[in-house]
């Protein structure tokens, strides 16, 4: 039996479709931008982006578990950060020791599809290494995703989320 084989949008690789996560390219606000616009007030990488050196976005994972399988179906999203937090972040981020640096509060900065109440929904943000990005966990239990971080999603949602991608 062969698996499915779906093009990665990122790098253009065939991968297996069950590997293909939602991943957002950017901060929605930034996203908004037109290029011209996006590139006369932003400073950008896949890691980070600062606005006007005003408003500051790191990109992170938020695990979902699944039900039943011991995985976790991983959302590519970018929190909106304090600039605090982000010279901190900054100033550890090739330091192996930043996984012991304690929470810190951060916004969802993407309207994850499929779900409620998640546009600026309270977040905390764990460092986790200088190799791996920050992990998010949902505070706002408004937000929909707050409840499917805690009780976990069916295989079928997790496929809901991957056809988003394709």
């Amino acid at each position: 039996m062969s698996q499915e084989l779906v093009k990665c949008p990122c790098c253009e690789k065939m991968v297996p479709a069950t590997d293909v996560e939602l991943t957002y390219r950017l901060p929605d606000d930034i996203a908004s931008m037109d290029e011209e616009e996006r590139d006369s007030t932003c400073k950008y990488t896949n890691d980070y982006v600062v606005c006007n050196d005003e408003y500051f976005y790191l990109r992170c994972v938020l695990p979902l578990p699944i039900h039943d399988t011991g995985r976790e179906y991983c959302l590519g999203v970018w929190v909106q950060v304090s600039p605090n937090s982000f010279n901190k972040v900054w100033e550890l981020w090739d330091d192996d020791a930043q996984v012991s640096e304690p929470p810190f509060i951060g916004l969802l900065a993407n309207n994850v599809h499929l779900n409620t109440g998640v546009s600026n929904a309270e977040v905390m943000v764990q460092l986790t290494g200088p190799k791996t990005r920050p992990v998010v966990t949902v505070k706002d239990v408004a937000c929909s995703l707050y409840k499917e971080q805690q009780s976990g999603i069916t295989i079928h949602r997790s496929s809901e989320y991957s056809d988003l991608c394709r």
